[in-house]
């Protein structure tokens, strides 16, 4: 009885089969690398590129607004919650003293949700202004995720302002990118558990120093961003820094 055989693919043919399944998966896998797991925040192709904690990448901003002499800020913006920081509160002010790091006092504000806690985790950060992106990193510690933004603002006397945005869980940015106010640059975070997780935010007249402690004696060279915000902020609404206490009504 004679054996019946099955055809033998060529190998032309086999190997454009094993080409085709390697560029599907190839995609696969490019698009699932693209694809944040929060699901406060779905595709951002940028979303984790800053994996290593001793990532540091900087760029002079300089020469980049020098470039583009019209990309100035007209207006400063809240960086979180919307037009007047909507929902969230102010739970540690620009220069309150602090025991835990010898009395020493707060250089930025930290911005937490009503809900206290995580609530806030994976919200997004928004730019105060136009600006240029001057470094993104991870410090790792007590900073985590850092975005630090330079913006020329002709109005004010110094013209040349930094804003800095701590703690983050993501940064959605790049050293170098212009941005514009309230454009999405990261999602809050808590420096890898370090802390209840909030934006810490410090605003600048002298750019491009060291990161820094988070907390000094002298706070000269910085600046209370809200009470920022009320000269040069969005105008159809009276706030100041009382307006984001958070009231705990006790049972």
């Amino acid at each position: 009885m004679q054996k019946k055989y099955r055809q033998r693919k060529s190998w032309p043919e086999s190997k454009l089969f094993r080409f085709y399944l390697r560029f599907i998966f190839g995609i696969w896998g490019l698009l699932s690398n693209c694809v944040s797991t929060n699901d406060s925040y779905q595709g951002n192709p940028l979303f984790g590129w800053l994996e290593s904690s001793s990532e540091i990448r900087t760029v002079d901003p300089l020469p980049i607004l020098a470039r583009y002499p019209g990309y100035t800020a007209t207006g400063f913006e809240f960086p979180v919650g919307g037009r007047f920081a909507e929902g969230y509160y102010i739970a540690q002010r620009f220069e309150a003293e602090n025991g835990r790091f010898g009395g020493k006092k707060h250089l930025g504000e930290d911005w937490n949700t009503v809900g206290g806690g995580d609530s806030d985790y994976g919200a997004p950060v928004y730019s105060m202004a136009h600006g240029v992106v001057s470094e993104v990193a991870d410090y790792g510690g007590g900073w985590g995720k850092v975005v630090r933004i330079v913006h020329h603002f002709p109005k004010a006397n110094p013209e040349y302002y930094e804003s800095v945005y701590a703690h983050l869980s993501t940064v959605d940015v790049v050293p170098g990118q212009l941005v514009s106010a309230t454009e999405w640059i990261g999602t809050i975070g808590d420096a890898g558990g370090v802390y209840p997780s909030h934006l810490h935010l410090e605003l600048r007249t002298n750019i491009g120093l060291p990161i820094g402690g988070g907390y000094a004696e002298d706070t000269d060279g910085f600046l209370s961003a809200t009470k920022f915000l009320m000269r040069y902020g969005p105008k159809e609404r009276n706030f100041s820094e009382d307006s984001f206490n958070l009231i705990l009504e006790k049972p």
